[in-house]
């Protein structure tokens, strides 16, 4: 019971077998409610996505440059300029994709540009005291910057009771000091080993959108490299943040970003975002004046949502894997990768080594013709743009397939990556233990039911006949949004053999996850993969 899989790559052509032959599922508790948005549904089956993601304000709140959308205070407790009384515990924030201080509990944000240092996303603060000893600066709620190292356990007890980073800012008049200002921020890829800012290039990333309050009007600033920054200041790319006394969520997308003239060099948003260093939360004036600032939430334009059940998803493990959204996504990160850099390619998997003969045709033609690693990488973006997702037109066809069993086909993604045996030359996929995914979430659409299956490699696969975890979720032409824990993939019901295996056991050594439309020969339909992401702390949306 074997199936093909051809990647995308010229070097990962090889066939490698996996199964995708089985019968469904049991209905009851098939997939999970999400961890991060309330169920709409009374079936505890299967959550739909259409009526279950909860977005604060419209959709057109979310498409407009620098949008502000104001929160209930059913939502977030308002925050006063005088001493700051502990958040109320709601279900509900504001959360982008990057950091929540409600949903992770801790402080570092997760840029997703770190550089290999494991050093970003660790919040620091400057201010003017360049110019003298005495000068603006930077009180941290909770504790005093020169008797902590700001690690995580520092920033506990502040996220606690301020619902995020709370700071004082204070600017101090002195003479020949006309520039004043004190902020805080995370460099955005880290630092080396010679304590180091990195420049990164986040320019596919379109914007940020924040969660805060402050008591006036502070800037968001994009700084670069070390040597731009001497020209740049105090004229740093930035975008404004209004005075809020109850928590605002604002969308910005690079062209926001803009300068005042007032420094010697000039630079866009847009090109600050592909020289990138660090994002500063700034106070900025000429006169002494005082600031509370309280920064909740951070993300990529466009992804701060409502997360309804946040107090339960903050208590989820971490997982480094990113989630994927076809609509602003090319590449996929899945933090797994073995060193080999063939983590997260698409493959599609057909049921010809079982004497199937179902098929897959793509919305735009493959390069086959001229097949090297630059024009797969063109067509696969063509692919991404055209369809916001992996799709394609699948055809069933049973041909001389089991009678017992439903004809299939679909794509697949590898988790951890390829590795090449030296003794046969060919190549082979890796497993990983996955376990802190806590399960995968997806967004798609298809014409016919799908499964969800957990491959394990080519010597695992064949070991357990192919009779490999699976969940099934259903046919849908809206897009469905779907949470499924690994605990609840079973192996086929058609299975009698006497190697067992469940979810969880098998996430600890997965080597890759599959996406199959089945059913009866002779079908046809479309499907869409659009987004997909750990169970833990993912964000599936289209």
């Amino acid at each position: 019971m074997l199936c093909s899989q051809k990647f995308f790559k010229p070097y990962i052509l090889a066939a490698i077998a996996v199964s995708a032959t089985f019968v469904a599922c049991g209905d009851s508790d098939t997939v999970a409610p999400p961890p991060s948005f309330e169920s709409s549904s009374s079936n505890g089956g299967i959550f739909a996505s259409s009526s279950s993601v909860i977005i604060a304000g419209s959709s057109s709140d979310f498409a407009v440059s620098s949008s502000s959308v104001a929160l209930s205070s059913s939502q977030i407790a308002p925050s006063s300029s005088s001493a700051q009384p502990p958040i109320i515990k709601t279900k509900e924030a504001i959360c982008g994709d990057m950091w929540c201080a409600r949903r992770d509990r801790d402080s570092r944000v997760n840029t997703g540009f770190d550089a290999g240092f494991q050093t970003s996303g660790y919040w620091f603060d400057e201010s003017d005291t360049e110019y003298q000893t005495e000068g603006s600066k930077i009180t941290w709620e909770g504790f005093d910057n020169r008797d902590c190292t700001f690690a995580d356990d520092c920033f506990a007890d502040m996220i606690e009771q301020c619902g995020g980073i709370c700071v004082t800012q204070t600017l101090v008049k002195r003479d020949q000091a006309n520039n004043l200002y004190a902020g805080i921020g995370f460099n955005v890829a880290g630092v080396d080993e010679q304590n180091k800012r990195i420049v990164t290039d986040i320019s596919e990333l379109e914007g940020l959108c924040v969660v805060y309050t402050s008591d006036t009007e502070v800037y968001l600033e994009m700084h670069i490299d070390d040597v731009s920054n001497k020209y740049l200041a105090p004229d740093f790319p930035r975008a404004t943040l209004p005075q809020a006394s109850t928590p605002v969520m604002k969308d910005f997308t690079w062209k926001d970003f803009k300068q005042d003239g007032t420094g010697n060099m000039r630079i866009s948003g847009e090109d600050a975002a592909k020289s990138l260093v660090s994002l500063m939360f700034t106070l900025k004036g000429s006169q002494d004046a005082s600031n509370h600032f309280n920064i909740m939430s951070i993300g990529r334009y466009g992804t701060c949502r409502t997360v309804a059940n946040v107090d339960s998803v903050a208590q989820l493990s971490k997982s480094p894997f990113r989630t994927w959204h076809g609509s602003r996504d090319y590449e996929i990160k899945t933090g797994y990768d073995n060193g080999s850099k063939t983590s997260g390619i698409w493959f599609s998997i057909f049921d010809d080594l079982q004497n199937g003969a179902s098929s897959i045709t793509w919305p735009i033609d493959p390069p086959y013709d001229n097949f090297s690693e630059d024009s797969f990488d063109s067509w696969r973006m063509e692919l991404i743009e055209e369809c916001k997702g992996i799709c394609a037109e699948y055809n069933l066809d049973k041909f001389q397939f089991p009678d017992e069993k439903d004809p299939f086909a679909g794509i697949g993604i590898i988790i951890a990556g390829e590795a090449t045996d030296p003794a046969s030359n060919k190549a082979y996929l890796t497993t990983v233990d996955a376990t802190n995914m806590g399960g995968v979430c997806v967004s798609y659409t298809s014409d016919n039911d799908m499964y969800i299956q957990m491959g394990l490699g080519d010597k695992k696969d064949e070991e357990l006949n192919y009779a490999l975890p699976i969940v099934s979720v259903p046919a849908s032409k809206e897009v469905n949004t779907v949470y499924v824990k690994w605990s609840q993939f079973q192996q086929p019901s058609w299975y009698d053999g006497d190697k067992k295996i469940t979810g969880a056991e098998a996430a600890k050594s997965l080597a890759a996850v599959h996406f199959l439309a089945h059913g009866k020969s002779g079908s046809a339909g479309k499907f869409n993969i659009m987004s997909i992401g750990p169970y833990n702390r993912g964000y599936c949306y289209p």
